[in-house]
């Protein structure tokens, strides 16, 4: 149809961009998808295109692909920008959120935890972004993820993300998880206490 047919003209540009200014070969759109690029300076190609496609699952396919490497900038701006575009057009889904939840910890931006700590504030989003921030000890987090723990349907990645903080005080919060009616959160539950107790 008319709007696969704009997507793969797109892709096909893309394909000569990568081309013409990076020597890369590409018979297919898949070939992009399947195989990662090692020359970081495919990244400000990718970005002029993503945006563009009609499908978004090409455009979660290349990042999922492309933008992996850890402390790279520019993938870490464009998809502060492109999550802000998308938000206010509001076209954010389930799907991109946990494209770009899984991207944001591959490049783990510590110039971005004011915009992380905003992206945790919502309940059930970004579960991995916690974690991290959790690893980070980002005290400011903290209180996100109590509130998180208190709410979330599923408990476990604010369990895990408060017991990276190595703080007894948390103890009382997750106790209550040892009885949960999912294993997941009782497992990551007991972890979580026999860690803090061995402190």
């Amino acid at each position: 149809n008319a709007d696969n047919k704009k997507d793969y003209e797109l892709a096909d540009e893309l394909r000569k961009d990568l081309y013409d200014n990076l020597g890369i070969e590409s018979n297919y759109l898949c070939d992009l998808t399947y195989r990662k690029i090692a020359d970081d300076k495919c990244i400000s190609i990718l970005i002029k295109y993503i945006p563009l496609f009609q499908n978004v699952g090409i455009s979660l396919n290349l990042i999922t692909q492309q933008f992996w490497r850890k402390n790279n900038t520019e993938c870490s701006d464009f998809l502060e920008k492109w999550y802000y575009d998308l938000k206010r057009d509001n076209a954010l889904t389930n799907v991109i959120e946990n494209t770009l939840d899984n991207a944001f910890v591959k490049i783990q931006d510590k110039s971005k935890i004011s915009f992380y700590l905003q992206l945790i504030e919502s309940i059930d989003k970004f579960p991995f972004v916690m974690e991290m921030l959790g690893k980070w000890n980002i005290e400011y987090a903290k209180p996100i993820i109590i509130n998180r723990l208190k709410n979330d349907k599923i408990k476990t990645s604010s369990i895990r993300a408060l017991g990276y903080y190595n703080d007894k005080t948390m103890l009382p919060l997750i106790e209550k998880y040892l009885e949960s009616e999912y294993s997941g959160v009782r497992k990551e539950a007991k972890k979580v206490m026999e860690r803090l107790n061995n402190l």
